[in-house]
């Protein structure tokens, strides 16, 4: 029994390990920043129509990656804001972005 139990275990740890891995940023045009406060600022300045604020911070601390760029979920809301850690060889840098920024 104990063997049945920890063959599950290992079985859902790699499941789980798996779908870590597999997110990535879709390439969609959705944009991710350093912070969520800058985040929130690109947001309204997309609502506002405010070109130059907007170019402004994708060029100071916001990016539209492209597609397949590895991440790790650290933090998700309810309103689909999500942070996540960013896979670039071996240099990481954690983002805020938008759930359908990200696939499987």
């Amino acid at each position: 029994m104990k063997t049945i139990t920890k063959i599950s275990f290992c079985s859902c740890l790699s499941v789980f390990a798996v779908t870590a891995q597999a997110r990535e940023f879709a390439g969609n045009g959705k944009a991710a920043c350093v912070s969520e406060e800058l985040y929130d600022q690109l947001i309204s300045a997309a609502v506002d129509e405010d070109e130059q604020g907007f170019n402004y911070l994708l060029n100071h601390g916001c990016i539209i990656p492209r597609a397949g760029i590895k991440v790790s979920v650290l933090d998700r809301s309810w309103t689909g804001k999500t942070k996540v850690r960013a896979y670039v060889g071996d240099q990481a840098v954690v983002l805020w972005t938008v759930r359908d920024a990200l696939r499987d």
